[in-house]
C-alpha cells in the first residue's frame, strides 16, 4: 500500500511538472538568443599607456535584457574578460589598438555563466572606433598633429633664417629639428575612460535555468493573462 501511494504521488508530481513546463512555453524562455545586444559601460579606465595584453577588466550591464516578459539579464550584471590584443601607437605611423574579449557574466545574485560576445560599437570617446568582426578598438591618429608640429617648426626656422638672410637653411634646420623631436615620441595613446559605453552582441545562445524570482514572475504573468 505504501509503495502504491508513493508511486501515485510521484506520478502526480511528474504530471504537474510536465504541465507547468508546457505552460512556461518553449525552451527559448530560459535562454537569451545569439544576436542579442548587451549595452554596458566600463567600470575602470583602460589605456594602451598603462595596461598590458592579458590584463583583466570588468564592465556593468546598463539595460536589462527581457525575454518573454522575464528579465533574464538584469541591469547591474557584470561582464568580465581580458585584453586579448594591445598595441601602442608607433612613433611615425599606427594608432593604439585594443581588443576587449568578454568571457563570463555574473548576475546580481552571484551566479556566473560563460558567455560569447563580440564588441560592436563604442560611445563616449572621441576619435575612437570599433572595426572588424572581432571588435578591435582603434584609437585616435596623431597624423594631423604631426603635420602641425613639423609645419610650425619649419615656419619658425624660415623666420629665423630670414633674420640671417638664409631662409632655406632656417627651414631645413627647423624641419629637421621638429621631425627628430617627433620621431622620439609616440602618437596618442588609446584611452577608454571608466563609464564609456560598449555594446556587445552575443555570438551564441546564453542558456540557464530560471531563478525562483524569475519563475514567480513568469507565473504571475500567466495568472494576470487568464
Amino acid at each position: 500500500m505504501v509503495k502504491r501511494a508513493l508511486l501515485a504521488i510521484f506520478i502526480a508530481i511528474a504530471g504537474i511538472s510536465f504541465a507547468y513546463a508546457e505552460d512556461l512555453g518553449p525552451a527559448e524562455a530560459l535562454s537569451v538568443p545569439a544576436g542579442t545586444m548587451l549595452h554596458c559601460h566600463t567600470t575602470e579606465t583602460l589605456t594602451t599607456k598603462l595596461n598590458s595584453q592579458g590584463d583583466a577588466f570588468t564592465m556593468s550591464v546598463m539595460e536589462p535584457v527581457t525575454i518573454n516578459g522575464v528579465v533574464m539579464i538584469p541591469a547591474g550584471a557584470t561582464l568580465a574578460g581580458h585584453i586579448t590584443r594591445m598595441e601602442r601607437p608607433g612613433r611615425v605611423v599606427g594608432v593604439g589598438e585594443m581588443r576587449l574579449s568578454v568571457e563570463q557574466i555574473t548576475l546580481p545574485g552571484g551566479r556566473t555563466l560563460p558567455i560569447g560576445a563580440n564588441l560592436m560599437t563604442a560611445y563616449g570617446v572621441d576619435h575612437v572606433k570599433v572595426v572588424g568582426s572581432e571588435g578591435l578598438i582603434k584609437g585616435p591618429s596623431s597624423r594631423f598633429q604631426d603635420f602641425e608640429e613639423i609645419g610650425g617648426g619649419t615656419a619658425g626656422g624660415v623666420l629665423v633664417g630670414l633674420i640671417f638672410a638664409h631662409p632655406f637653411v632656417g627651414a631645413t634646420v627647423g624641419l629637421t629639428a621638429t621631425t627628430v623631436d617627433r620621431l622620439r615620441r609616440r602618437g596618442k595613446d588609446l584611452t577608454i575612460p571608466a563609464g564609456t559605453q560598449l555594446n556587445y552582441q552575443l555570438t551564441r545562445e546564453l542558456s540557464f535555468a530560471p531563478t525562483i524570482s524569475q519563475a514567480a514572475e513568469a507565473d504571475s504573468g500567466r495568472g494576470s493573462g487568464k
